[in-house]
């Protein structure tokens, strides 16, 4: 009569038993894990370093004719060499770009190339040649790759895949929207000792709005906000320890904020905040 109630209680206290045997200390990150993730995050970002800003501004610039017939000259990007090809069939253009850059004093350079194809569409969503009274336009990205050298260490992008849309193209901010995914290894050496760090990221763009035409002005104006998820292996050799490899799996927001005359980006991940150069990445509150 009560062996089924016996057998209830067995079977909970056996579930209870499994539940205590699972190690949640994996998912338990360190200041340390936090700062490591938002360093790759703001890298990634970096309008200066062939990060996701970079590409939605030269996205933003295909909104800006170059003559009166509304013909584009292709994506604006300083410093890059640009090559163009249009397939009439399906109204699409390929570019590819090939970029070097250095900032002022050396401290910061990249070297990126991209192959992206974009179509621009009328109101009614048909695709047209030219950006005159286009609406929108879409731009993908097929294939990329970036050397990213910082102060904080090399930051290589392996593979990268984006598909972007831009729209509200006869006003001063344009909005760029989709998603943008990548996949890469930052060396990061600090006062703390060297850690490399492997990762994908998958971000998604919401209404990320800045000038279609003078791209550097990025910096400046850029709003709106992207969310993303973050899966990394950060192997981390202190300078006076053993090594340590943590695994870092996390979702974070990144919203823009005034700073005096510029823009900053505020990347949250767990409730922990940090303020990026939007134009390289750095933050300057980690050591």
């Amino acid at each position: 009569m009560h062996r089924l109630p016996a057998l209830a209680v067995l079977a909970a206290a056996l579930t209870l038993s499994a539940c205590d045997a699972v190690d949640s200390s994996a998912d338990t990150l360190t200041d340390e894990d936090l700062d490591d993730a938002a360093v790759v995050v703001a890298s990634a970002l970096a309008l200066d370093g062939g990060g996701v800003l970079e590409d939605a501004a030269a996205v933003a610039s295909l909104a800006a004719s170059v003559d009166a017939a509304g013909r584009s000259a292709g994506p604006d990007r300083p410093g890059c060499d640009n090559g163009l090809a249009f397939d009439e069939a399906s109204s699409t253009w390929t570019v590819t770009i090939d970029c070097e850059r250095t900032s002022p004093g050396g401290r910061f350079s990249s070297e990126f190339d991209r192959v992206s194809t974009y179509q621009f569409f009328d109101a009614d969503g048909n695709a047209q040649r030219e950006r005159a009274d286009a609406a929108s336009v879409n731009y993908d990205i097929v294939s990329g790759s970036t050397l990213f050298q910082s102060p904080r260490g090399t930051h290589a992008l392996t593979s990268l895949g984006a598909d972007l849309t831009a729209t509200a193209l006869d006003e001063d901010l344009v909005s760029v929207s989709g998603t943008y995914d990548r996949t890469g290894t930052d060396t990061l050496t600090t006062r703390r000792g060297e850690r490399t760090v492997a990762y994908t990221l998958a971000l998604a763009l919401d209404d990320v709005q800045g000038p279609k035409t003078r791209v550097r002005s990025w910096r400046n104006a850029v709003g709106g906000t992207i969310t993303g998820t973050l899966q990394s292996t950060i192997t981390r050799t202190p300078a006076d320890g053993e090594t340590i490899v943590r695994e870092v799996d996390r979702t974070f927001t990144v919203t823009f904020l005034e700073d005096g005359n510029e823009r900053v980006a505020e990347i949250e991940i767990d409730r922990r905040r940090y303020r990026a150069d939007v134009e390289t990445g750095d933050i300057a509150s980690i050591p």
